[in-house]
């Protein structure tokens, strides 16, 4: 008979993804999970499968973990706009908070592994995709409100809102200035004004 796992997934699940974070997924031994984990490599592989699929996992429960917080900061806002301009905010934030300067662990694993591990690439493709619809989203909402510009179409405005959310957050490695960041949003969001 087989043993009982006696452990809380979730717990072990947040461990892996705070040393994937702080050491990256090439950086992370098996070695490193089982301890800190606290768990044996076979209820590791029992329960999550390899290491690549403990990262997998690992990248989807930070993302819910990320859009959880984010949908929260939100729902106090009626307005597109004022939502577009709070995603920045809680983001500048956010990485103000992170002294260790860690950065997003998306963004980490994409830089680091997007070109190398096709499961990565996916993830990381079909993340963009999740970004754009849902900033594409607002911005349709806002210019059909006449509160964001309709010169430009929603999905350009989309792509580069994202792509600014990337750079904010790669910046925030580099500086914990708020400042800085706090120029980059302003710029950034001027776009959308009509």
């Amino acid at each position: 008979m087989p043993k009982e796992v006696m452990f809380d997934e979730e717990t072990a699940l947040q461990k892996a993804k705070e040393l994937f974070w702080r050491k990256g997924y090439n950086g992370t031994s098996m070695d490193e999970l089982t301890k800190a984990m606290g768990l044996s490599r076979s209820s590791i592989y029992n329960t999550f499968g390899d290491k690549q699929s403990l990262f997998i996992q690992s990248l989807n429960h930070y993302k819910k973990s990320q859009h959880d917080k984010l949908m929260q900061s939100l729902v106090k806002y009626d307005s597109p706009l004022k939502k577009l301009q709070a995603i920045f905010r809680v983001s500048i934030d956010e990485l103000i908070k992170d002294t260790d300067r860690k950065g997003c662990l998306i963004v980490n694993t994409t830089t680091e592994l997007a070109n190398l591990e096709n499961n990565i690439s996916v993830f990381a493709k079909g993340n963009l995709e999740d970004h754009e619809k849902f900033l594409q989203d607002l911005v349709k909402k806002g210019q059909q409100s006449g509160e964001i510009n309709k010169s430009i179409p929603s999905l350009a405005l989309a792509r580069h809102l994202f792509n600014s959310l990337i750079g904010l957050k790669v910046m925030a490695q580099t500086t914990g200035d708020k400042k800085t960041l706090d120029d980059i949003a302003k710029v950034s969001l001027s776009v959308l004004q009509n």
